[in-house]
């Protein structure tokens, strides 16, 4: 019990002190998600018509929770969903607070869902990405099927567009991502993932998924060349990011004949004219650490290199972009 006490005691604390670890810095005064009015919202984004409310499924013996936002003007046609999964040891109201993705989504007309992992008294929270990470791991976590039950959940009670269905995530959630684009590759129509990787053997063909990828070059969490990462109470072996990216463009089928765009200091690769309109693409971001690229967890930690990109932006774009193309059977069956 007292290596458990200490354990938990050296994880917070590790977390209170390095805010960009395996997820999303955790804002000392957040206690609820909460609409900015600022600059970086929409001008004509009116607050009032937006709604934010927690709810929960028991998906076996576990009940599980997650925060559903509705833009402003919900209701009119069938809006494009987008879970954002946080990184191990944060939780929803860090991942919110961090991408401003609620901001995002109400300005592009998103549901936004941040689902809840699992941890120790709502603490310490991560998801079972397969070899990663933390709690959900040592149990054997479910969480694809809690993610399976939460899109039939939500398409149940929100008028959801079934060929925009999306998933991003930060680190551990991006592994989360991965995971759920190989497994639930008959919903997700594209995945985002920052500083994440494959950690799962699961490799079974599946439909094509498009995949927008962000990676630091000076992540020692997860690092970018793969290999050893993670921390101290618990290590990972990573898949390159390289290695990410050709399993994508060879299972969607795309050209690969890559188109190389350098800007500042990252580089965008992108691998198109993949099966059903999908596409690969990857930011390497040169310097850049264990961080959301333009998240408010670059000042915290000054990560200078990667507050020159706004992710959440680019990923909102690429989903838009990229919906669900499903041939005449596949049709049929939604």
């Amino acid at each position: 019990m007292a290596l458990f006490r200490n354990f938990a005691m050296f994880a917070i604390l590790l977390a209170l002190s390095c805010p960009s670890v395996l997820g999303s810095p955790i804002p000392a005064a957040q206690s609820s998600l909460q609409i900015s009015t600022n600059a970086d919202s929409a001008s004509n984004f009116d607050v009032a018509k937006a709604k934010r409310c927690v709810k929960s499924i028991k998906v076996g013996k576990i009940r599980r929770s997650y925060v559903v936002n509705t833009p402003a003007g919900y209701g009119v046609k069938p809006a494009p969903l987008v879970l954002v999964l946080h990184g191990a040891m944060a939780n929803t109201f860090a991942m919110a607070w961090d991408t401003r993705m609620t901001e995002k989504a109400n300005q592009h007309g998103f549901i936004v869902v941040y689902p809840r992992g699992i941890g120790i008294a709502k603490t310490l929270m991560t998801w079972n990405a397969g070899d990663c990470c933390g709690v959900a791991k040592l149990r054997n976590i479910d969480d694809i099927g809690f993610l399976k039950v939460l899109i039939k959940q939500l398409r149940e009670d929100y008028n959801v567009d079934s060929d925009r269905i999306y998933i991003a995530g930060a680190s551990n959630g991006g592994m989360m991502a991965y995971k759920a684009a190989i497994e639930l590759s008959d919903q997700i129509a594209a995945i985002a993932t920052a500083n994440g990787t494959m950690m799962t053997s699961e490799l079974k063909p599946g439909e094509p998924v498009s995949v927008l990828a962000f990676h630091g070059t000076k992540d020692h969490i997860v690092p970018y060349q793969g290999g050893p990462g993670g921390l101290p109470f618990w290590k990972i072996i990573g898949t390159k990011a390289a290695d990410n990216v050709k399993f994508w463009v060879e299972r969607n089928k795309c050209c690969a004949d890559v188109v190389r765009e350098n800007t500042g200091n990252y580089v965008k690769e992108t691998y198109s004219k993949g099966a059903n309109g999908t596409e690969v693409c990857i930011y390497l971001v040169n310097g850049g650490k264990h961080n959301w690229p333009g998240g408010r967890g670059t000042i915290v930690s000054s990560d200078t290199a990667m507050s020159k990109l706004d992710a959440t932006d680019i990923i909102c774009k690429f989903f838009l972009d990229h919906p669900k193309v499903r041939s005449t059977i596949e049709a049929r069956k939604q």
